[in-house]
């Protein structure tokens, strides 16, 4: 039985085509091919992933501790 990897536990199907496409294009061609679209998904993903850890997290933690 083959040992399980973690790219195959917790990385999206997405992820491995446009993982894929950028080994086969190299990053000029999948920025050429994917456009903005692909800028615009990194940024919202940043986004969020910010807020969550820098906002909302000790936000919640602060409303804990003074509760």
């Amino acid at each position: 039985m083959e040992a399980l990897r973690w790219d195959r536990l917790f990385v999206p199907r997405w992820l491995k085509a446009l993982r894929d496409e950028r080994r086969a294009l190299g990053w000029k061609g999948l920025l050429r091919k994917r456009g903005w679209s692909l800028v615009a998904a990194v940024i919202v993903f940043y986004l969020v992933r910010d807020v969550i850890l820098y906002l909302l997290i000790p936000a919640g933690l602060m409303a804990w501790l003074f509760r």
